[in-house]
């Protein structure tokens, strides 16, 4: 059973792993540190539609981020995790609006901006 949090995604080889999207701040800002998320979340999204190539990579890390964070001590590396998962942007949108949770949510023009950058 999934804990509090967790989803179940599969991988391109047809196993299935928990991710966890929901962060705390402090792993937040330790994440913003590494460059693993934008320094700044909101004006990271509210730029997406326009420049949707800067969301990218935070996109991207979005799904290594839940993965870690589900399974805080796995031996799986980042590159290997990432060649286990399909390129999939949608997903990827998903996992990180919900780890920005109510942030995205709140802001209207946010969330579509948001949406409609990932359609892309």
């Amino acid at each position: 059973m999934a804990k509090e949090g967790n989803h179940t995604i599969e991988l391109n080889d047809g196993s299935t792993v928990e991710i966890n999207p929901r962060i705390s701040i402090k792993k937040l800002r330790k994440l913003q540190n590494e460059g693993m998320l934008p320094a700044s979340l909101l004006n990271a999204f509210v730029g997406a539609e326009k420049e949707p190539e800067k969301m990218e990579p935070y996109l991207i890390n979005a799904a290594w981020i839940g993965f870690a964070n589900a399974n805080p001590t796995t031996m799986m590396a980042q590159d290997e995790f990432e060649d286990k998962i399909t390129l999939d942007f949608a997903l990827f949108g998903e996992i990180l609006a919900e780890m920005v949770g109510g942030a995205a949510k709140s802001d209207g023009k946010l969330a579509q901006g948001f949406k409609r950058s990932t359609k892309k």
